[in-house]
């Protein structure tokens, strides 16, 4: 029985509920394959590992992003495959070994901000009157998260645990979400958002969201918080920040990583702070106190001081 590229997106999505934004690219990227090969599209066992090397070929040309390529073009395809042969829905993945070897070019990798740029973006966010604006670039920076993490943030997510004043990072009870199982987390909140208000300004919150308003509650669309992550991306980029290289997310992200190696955290530490996998062989064993956190996170100056090398 054959089954066509969207009867298999289909049941993909059933099984492994992503989330909206993944279904909202990765929909994206199958129409852009479907365009692609046509009407082998009606049956996917008819698409060969060569149709996949010319999909990936006229990306290439077209200019996309290695990264992009590998991690969501063929990334998807991969997924979708790899669903359709566990499934007996095909006999082989054609994507199977189709790699990218585009190298990044100089000048064109991510990076993050320097110290001197987390503390003008700290100064822009104390003196900003909406709390999204004030709260969120000092909650990724006192914590390495994603800003999108710290955008689904509730009243409930944050109380008091074991004598620590903490951050639960979960998805949003309205169907928010968060990369993965790793992401989900409770977090010490750094002794500078204690002293500048954080606990005060949640207090007049009441319950519900801190950041955004109402969400559709269907895990199909977007939530509600990617709105105000993607607002605070923009205007940091309209306050000095154009950097092309610089991603807020991820500049300040890199920036607390890196920071957290020159005061000596160690990497397990800053991982269970910011929700990153231990890829080592007994991080899956290993668990990080609340205690431990509060301890590593009190070594990081916020806002940090501009006169600091990272390799000091």
């Amino acid at each position: 029985m054959s089954i066509s590229l969207d009867e298999l997106f289909e049941r993909w999505e059933a099984e492994t509920d992503p989330s909206a934004s993944t279904l909202s690219s990765w929909r994206g990227i199958l129409r852009d394959l479907k365009s692609f090969v046509g009407d082998k599209a009606d049956d996917i066992t008819r698409i060969t590992a060569e149709d996949i090397v010319g999909w990936k070929d006229k990306l290439v040309k077209a200019n996309k992003a290695a990264a992009t390529i590998s991690r969501g073009y063929l990334g998807c395809a991969r997924a979708l495959f790899r669903f359709a042969v566990a499934n007996k829905l095909a006999a082989s993945d054609p994507s199977q070994g189709i790699k990218v070897a585009r190298k990044t070019k100089a000048g064109k990798k991510m990076l993050g901000y320097t110290g001197e740029e987390v503390a003008r973006l700290l100064d822009l966010a104390s003196a900003a009157p909406e709390p999204w604006k004030k709260w969120l670039p000092w909650l990724a920076a006192a914590t390495g998260s994603r800003i999108g993490e710290v955008a689904q943030l509730h009243v409930s997510h944050v109380f008091e645990e074991d004598g620590y004043h903490v951050v639960k990072i979960t998805p949003a009870i309205d169907a928010g979400s968060i990369k993965n199982a790793e992401s989900e987390r409770t977090v010490p909140i750094h002794p500078a958002l204690l002293a500048a208000g954080f606990l005060e300004f949640v207090r007049t919150k009441g319950e519900g969201p801190l950041f955004y308003g109402r969400s559709s509650g269907d895990p199909k669309r977007k939530h509600a918080s990617k709105g105000v992550a993607n607002r605070l991306a923009t205007w940091i980029r309209a306050n000095g920040f154009s950097d092309r290289r610089k991603a807020p997310n991820h500049a300040l992200r890199h920036w607390f990583k890196t920071e957290a190696s020159r005061v000596g955290i160690s990497d397990s530490v800053a991982d269970a702070i910011q929700g990153h996998t231990d890829s080592s062989s007994s991080g899956v064993y290993r668990h990080i106190g609340l205690a431990l956190m509060a301890s590593a996170l009190e070594k990081i100056e916020l806002p940090p001081r501009r006169d600091v090398s990272l390799d000091a």
